[in-house]
């Protein structure tokens, strides 16, 4: 998620209000830059509430690609950290032949966040920080014919990716694996967090869309046999990417 600087935002014109189109992280990242320069800012999102393609699912917060912390480079934006963000260093990566690596890093490979419209999670983090700043957030409003100052800021429109598994309750050690192997994800990847009690299991598909049933099957029972995984009400989710 790329934000803009503060100074860069002020340089803009404070008197036109910006119609940021989508209620997602990138959206209301916009959002709260912008009311916080000072600009009027009105969010139009058509779904009823926030993170609605969620299911309170774990997400990676992605940290490995640049020498700068995510999590700062949002603060120097001015976005806070007021959502459940856990730093990952350790972890267990499987071969497409089951041979598995621990791995670690002095630095996150990525900041665990959940997914959704519940309190604690990245989505709602994000809105309330927008009210708060002085956006106007409209839920239900879908934009037809967008008129003067617009960001788009809209989710993926085709699948370039679909993951799919399940979100449940465990008693399970926290820890984190993922497996590459074409048989649980097509050209992808199979990953299972746990944090606190709570887990994701699911399959990263980048392709064999019509079978991602199956492929979530298998990653499920490829983390029981190589983690002792036991899950508690588990519920399917799925989205794309």
């Amino acid at each position: 998620m790329t934000v803009p600087d503060q100074t860069a935002v002020r340089m803009a014109s404070a008197g036109e209000p910006v119609t940021v189109v989508g209620a997602g992280p990138a959206g209301l990242a916009c959002a709260i830059v912008l009311a916080r320069a000072g600009r009027p800012v009105i969010v139009r999102e058509w779904h009823k509430s926030v993170g609605n393609r969620f299911h309170g699912d774990f997400q990676g917060l992605e940290n490995w690609s640049d020498d700068r912390d995510v999590l700062d480079e949002l603060s120097r934006a001015g976005i806070e950290t007021n959502f459940g963000s856990h730093p990952i260093r350790d972890g267990t990566a499987f071969d497409a032949w089951g041979r598995a690596y621990r791995v670690h890093g002095d630095r996150p490979f990525h900041y665990l966040v959940r997914r959704g419209g519940d309190d604690g999670t990245l989505d709602s983090g994000l809105l309330a920080q927008a009210v708060v700043a002085g956006a106007e957030v409209r839920f239900g409003d879908r934009v037809e014919d967008p008129t003067g100052s617009t960001v788009f800021a809209i989710g993926p429109r085709t699948a370039d990716a679909i993951a799919t598994g399940y979100v449940f309750e465990t008693d399970h050690p926290d820890g984190n694996w993922i497996a590459f192997n074409d048989r649980l994800a097509p050209l992808g990847y199979a990953y299972l967090f746990i944090h606190e009690g709570r887990g994701t299991v699911a399959s990263c598909m980048f392709t064999g869309f019509k079978h991602q049933a199956e492929h979530a099957e298998r990653t499920v029972a490829f983390f029981v046999d190589k983690t002792g995984l036991a899950m508690r009400n588990p519920r399917p989710f799925g989205g794309y990417a």
